[in-house]
């Protein structure tokens, strides 16, 4: 079946539509081209969090060089580059930090159709680098959703990024997450549990410093946790509902680790707490790009040069339901 292509709205915001086979998804330009709606067609099931869109002066603040990423602005997905969390400019130290979640998230771009190829390609060009990153979006036969990332720069140096896929899922107690060939994550960050930052920890099941075992991979009700954890060289990951519906993505041997995020009621920690899991494809294993850096495992465009990757999403209904 090909792919339609249409237009939509998410509150004010004009949005476009890709849907075919078994799978939808909505772009919103106007506020990064956040993916707003990821649904399997066959079940009618929502993958993605969902959130109040903004008003004018709401937009306008999530466009500020210092606005922060927060509780009410996770939701969807996001692409995060040229770094996920703030730090230093690595061009030009005396600069503001890079920005909380990268260039992309909340501004304004442009998001272009095309018609006879059955695709959505958004582009967002850097705020402050001279650079260029493009997301095609288009659908494979089936229930597959192709992602295909293009950046350039304009620079006449290197640039060292970090990019990383933010896609904030929506799962009920019980989903499992799984990792095929993952045995151990690095934490890099964790709220209300027993275990350290820092730590290699065994997967799916870390044990504690107490000798106690938390499953990892085991969505839990709100308990004030929250984690940031990473995998090294997977190339598959999937999460499976409650009701064995599933969703899997697999990407470009290029892209070297996996970024997962689990809040359970742990996160933020100044505004209201939220509940979602994230599978993040990534450059590199880190948050910060001076981190990267710090540990040449940050992506590096040549001088006027460019970079391509890809991201395949995948669905499967839920048990009983048509898989047409």
């Amino acid at each position: 079946m090909a792919a339609r292509l249409s237009e939509a709205t998410w509150g004010v915001w004009p949005a476009f539509r890709i849907e075919g086979g078994s799978l939808s998804a909505v772009v919103v330009p106007a506020v990064g081209g956040r993916v707003v709606s990821l649904r399997d067609r066959r079940d009618g099931r929502e993958w993605l969090t969902q959130g109040a869109p903004p008003d004018l002066d709401g937009a306008a603040s999530w466009g500020r060089e210092d606005a922060i990423f927060s509780g009410r602005e996770s939701f969807g997905w996001d692409e995060c580059l040229p770094t996920v969390a703030p730090c230093a400019d690595p061009l030009e130290p005396g600069a503001p930090p890079l920005r909380d979640h990268g260039d992309q998230w909340g501004r304004p771009t442009r998001t272009t159709l095309e018609p006879a190829a059955g695709a959505l390609t958004t582009t967002w060009s850097g705020s402050r680098w001279p650079y260029q990153l493009e997301r095609r979006l288009s659908l494979e036969a089936g229930s597959a959703l192709r992602v295909d990332y293009a950046l350039t720069s304009f620079a006449e140096v290197p640039l060292p990024i970090l990019w990383s896929m933010h896609p904030a899922l929506a799962l009920e107690p019980g989903s499992v997450v799984e990792l095929p060939g993952v045995q151990r994550m690095r934490l890099a960050w964790a709220r209300g549990l027993p275990i350290v930052a820092g730590d290699s920890v065994s997967w799916p099941t870390a044990t504690a410093p107490d000798a106690s075992n938390i499953d990892l991979g085991r969505v839990r009700p709100a308990d004030g946790s929250a984690a940031k954890l990473y995998a090294l060289a997977p190339l598959v990951a999937r999460v499976v509902a409650s009701d064995g519906a599933a969703l899997e993505l697999t990407w470009d041997p290029l892209i070297p680790a996996l970024g997962l995020w689990l809040s359970f009621g742990g996160w933020p920690p100044d505004g209201p707490p939220v509940e979602q899991v994230a599978l993040e494809p990534t450059s590199s294993p880190d948050d910060h790009l001076a981190d990267a850096l710090a540990h040449d495992r940050a992506w590096v465009v040549s001088a006027r040069g460019s970079l391509r990757w890809w991201v395949r999403i995948s669905c499967r209904p839920a048990a009983g339901e048509s898989t047409r």
